[in-house]
């Protein structure tokens, strides 16, 4: 129990210590995450950590794949399908080939069936790197929903061509046309485990109004979802994302606004947990992968992992640098997004004990996740703004021009129940001062963008903080000295953060 707790306090502290520094720098938090596990790892007196493979695939991968997929724009994937599709597909394969040839034959001690076992395991991409720098430079969201359309296809296509690689390594035999017909069976049938389980779910909570009920529905469903598939035979993982699109999709009619707001609130807080913790762990592996390569001298290791990181990479831009993406610098962005992650060292860890040069798979697989994390990570900022494709204030105009719309939809529909004979006009006087005070702000920050208006804003901006501090201190002396009921002051705590939320820093 002690050394349990241990570990947890220092994968914590790492934790906390890592996303502080990502928030300082425009490095990704993986980045941090993967070389702080790696140093922890070797800190003397701290026990070996072994990351079991099923605990990545049952425990941590359902419930990001799903929120990733939540969250993905089923018109966006719509309108890119043509590259996330040759993306998902065409690259895995590509990668696939390229490392086993590469590997098969440079590497003359790994055996083809290693190779593209290797291949298949250091295919699929993690999307969590890339994509949080993109959105954090303001980068073309085209970009963002190719990345993370590519990412959640790949990573089901991949591992079931990981899944027919180590059968025929370890089974000493393949057939093409098996191979293929068996791919399309665990592929389809996972999308229709995925889609199957969305409609169940969307039925069900239709019937069910009790915010906490549906937030616990909303955690189980990626699990029913992976765990159905992987019992059938079929993808877990083209599940898991099939029914996060589904209900993503179904969402508006799904949810009762203040059950989103929670929702929402809870996945974002799982998430970064799960993708936090992930990535440490990921990187205290060191010394399992360290283990049983005594038969090969450092360079031989060296020179081995520059072969394998290099095919990877440049397979992977020469790819996307021939994929149909509207500019050049757009292409190369997303050709330096490859980042592996967690799927790629949890496919390796689960390879069976007998799978051939099992030990040097291990040690190149996590050798394309550090060097992927650390040299395309720390250099994504830089790129993108060298290409001129960080767009922040466009992004910021943006979303004005969309407070501007919903304003001026809210004074059209006042206008319309003012013609209304069952409606008291003195009634929605209020409502139309409000909605015409801030149509007239959200002018105003529109059209004057020079820096007096700058000025005013921030000045409009304390002024309202100066209010609500004023209320929040207000509030608490209601608590204290009048014993005002907890309920009632939780709600309105909640106005008052959720309005401050709206103003911004």
């Amino acid at each position: 129990m002690g050394t349990t707790f241990l570990i947890g306090v220092a994968v914590a502290l790492t934790v906390l210590g890592s996303v502080a520094l990502a928030q300082r720098t425009e490095v990704p938090a993986p980045v941090f995450l993967v070389l702080a596990g790696l140093g922890v790892s070797f800190v003397p007196g701290l026990p070996e950590v072994i990351l079991q493979p099923d605990l990545v695939f049952y425990v941590f991968l359902p419930p990001l794949l799903y929120a990733a997929a939540f969250f993905t724009s089923p018109r966006e994937l719509r309108a890119n399908w043509v590259p996330i599709s040759l993306l998902a597909i065409g690259l895995v394969l590509a990668t696939l080939f390229a490392v086993a040839g590469v590997t098969g034959l440079l590497i003359g001690s790994l055996g083809w069936a290693a190779a593209f076992g290797l291949g298949a395991i250091v295919a699929p991409t993690d999307p969590v790197s890339a994509t949080g720098v993109l959105g954090r430079l303001g980068a073309p969201r085209r970009l963002r929903t190719i990345l993370e359309g590519e990412s959640l296809v790949n990573d089901g296509v991949a591992l079931v061509v990981y899944r027919l690689a180590v059968t025929a390594a370890v089974g000493g035999g393949f057939s093409v046309l098996h191979g293929t017909i068996r791919f399309v069976e665990i592929a389809a049938g996972g999308v229709a485990v995925g889609i199957a389980v969305g409609a169940a779910v969307a039925r069900v909570r239709r019937y069910i109004h009790e915010t906490q009920l549906e937030i616990a529905i909303s955690l189980v469903t990626p699990y029913l979802a992976y765990v159905g598939a992987e019992s059938a035979h079929v993808s877990g993982v083209l599940a898991t994302v099939a029914a996060g699109v589904y209900l993503g999709w179904r969402s508006a009619g799904i949810f009762r606004p203040q059950t989103r707001l929670q929702a929402f609130a809870f996945w974002e807080v799982l998430t970064f947990l799960l993708e936090s913790v992930l990535f440490v762990l990921l990187g205290a592996q060191m010394p399992v992968v360290l283990r049983g390569l005594g038969g090969f001298s450092d360079g031989q290791l060296v020179w081995y992992a520059v072969l394998v990181v290099g095919a990877v990479v440049l397979t992977r831009l020469t790819a996307h640098l021939l994929a149909p993406v509207a500019t050049w610098q757009a292409r190369l962005v997303l050709g330096w997004s490859g980042m592996r992650g967690a799927i790629t060292l949890a496919a390796a860890l689960a390879l069976p004990l007998e799978f051939p040069q099992r030990n040097l798979v291990l040690f190149l697989a996590f050798m394309v996740v550090v060097a992927t994390l650390v040299l395309e990570g720390v250099s994504l900022p830089w790129l993108i703004r060298a290409l001129g494709l960080s767009h922040g204030e466009e992004l910021t105009r943006r979303e004005l021009e969309a407070r501007l719309r919903l304003s001026e939809a809210a004074l059209a529909r006042i206008e319309d129940l003012a013609a209304d004979e069952d409606v008291e006009v003195e009634s929605l006087d209020p409502l139309r001062r409000q909605y015409e005070q801030r149509l007239e702000l959200l002018s105003e920050q529109l059209d004057h963008r020079d820096g007096e208006e700058a000025n005013g804003r921030r000045s409009y901006r304390r002024l309202h903080h100066e209010l609500l501090a004023a209320q929040r201190s207000a509030l608490r002396r209601l608590r204290r000295e009048e014993d005002l009921d907890p309920d009632t002051a939780r709600r309105l705590q909640r106005e008052l953060d959720l309005e401050e939320s709206r103003l911004g820093e």
